[in-house]
């Protein structure tokens, strides 16, 4: 009977150290694709901002080029009427069209580096997210090989007792 007891001890023991194995190397793996998946969702974070910024400096430079045109148009359309480009009203209302362009131009550029920064702060809590996820799973895996530790500790302590594989006598006694 012993001999049964010590082998059904040691299927005890490698099934637990088994369970603990997969149990950890699971934890790890799932610890490591979140934190995959969180730095892609950093990359992107970033790629984006970078794209918001970067089409912010090419509308404020189609604004600009706009009002250009627009003021060329007006300097056109003044001169066919016989009014001086040069003076007066006509430098008025080139004054303004490319005043208001280039604080149209300007509000589009400050709002794309906002975007920027906000897309940035966007990729930092992603990467930081990636970084927590791995240390849940460090530390779920600690707790994971410690309960094993436990769970062993008492079989041990049960066999050395001599309470494993026994039957309680009738009426529960040992």
């Amino acid at each position: 009977m012993a001999v049964g007891a010590i082998s059904a001890a040691g299927y005890a023991y490698a099934a637990l150290a088994a369970a603990t194995v997969y149990s950890v190397y699971s934890t790890q793996q799932s610890g490591k694709q979140a934190q995959l998946n969180a730095d892609a969702q950093s990359d992107q974070a970033q790629s984006d901002a970078d794209a918001a910024a970067s089409a912010a400096v090419v509308q404020a430079d189609r604004i600009r080029r706009l009002a250009r045109n627009q003021s060329s148009e007006a300097n056109a359309a003044l001169a066919a009427s016989g009014v001086e480009t040069g003076a007066g009203t006509a430098i008025n209302i080139n004054e303004e069209i490319i005043g208001n362009a280039e604080e149209d131009a300007a509000l589009t550029i400050f709002n794309g580096k906002n975007q920027k920064a906000r897309g940035y702060v966007d990729a930092s809590n992603y990467s930081m997210a990636g970084g927590q996820a791995r240390s849940t799973a460090n530390s779920q895996s600690i707790g994971t090989v410690l309960s094993a530790g436990a769970q062993a500790t008492n079989m041990w302590k049960a066999s050395a007792a001599g309470k494993n594989a026994t039957v309680p006598k009738v009426g529960g006694a040992s």
